[in-house]
């Protein structure tokens, strides 16, 4: 019995851990509460008008921004940024492949790839945001440019999936 509630405490130990290093995570990215209506708010409302695509992302629902960020980390993110974030975006798409896979009966690629597009223009936007300066852009204009954007790698993914199968 003692090596169950020792195995519990150390679970307990990471799940705090975790726990502490979302919400400075989250916090880094202007969330001051959780599991609120500003916290939804801005992770799923606001995060549009960002100024940048690697901004809006920095943003947008700060639960799988934070499992791109960890998987971004693990691939060695902080040394050379670019090809990780490619990886970090792919396995995010991955990860919402698995799960929407059994649920539509079919294996697709469309996530993976419009995940894919998006580490991709993630990469570009950051390169660009000296030159682009959206930070002095109406907050329309962001937003438009952020949904197009997404919407475009949706539809890349789409036809890629389309072509494959």
């Amino acid at each position: 019995m003692s090596g169950r509630l020792a195995l519990v405490e150390r679970l307990r130990g990471r799940y705090r851990e975790w726990t502490i290093d979302y919400q400075r995570f989250a916090r880094s990215r202007g969330f001051e509460t959780f599991n609120d209506w500003p916290y939804h708010r801005r992770g799923f409302l606001e995060c549009w008008a960002e100024p940048g695509f690697h901004r809006f992302w920095q943003v947008w629902n700060p639960g799988i921004a934070y499992f791109v960020y960890r998987s971004y980390l693990a691939l060695g993110g902080r040394r050379r940024w670019a090809a990780p974030t490619v990886l970090a975006f792919g396995l995010c798409g991955l990860a919402h492949t698995v799960v929407v896979a059994p649920l539509v009966q079919r294996w697709s690629w469309s996530l993976i790839v419009a995940f894919g597009l998006f580490g991709l223009l993630t990469i570009l936007s950051r390169r660009l945001a000296g030159v682009l300066r959206q930070d002095r852009w109406p907050l329309a204009a962001n937003v438009l440019l952020n949904a197009g954007l997404v919407a475009a790698c949706f539809d890349a993914g789409f036809r890629v999936d389309a072509w494959l199968c």
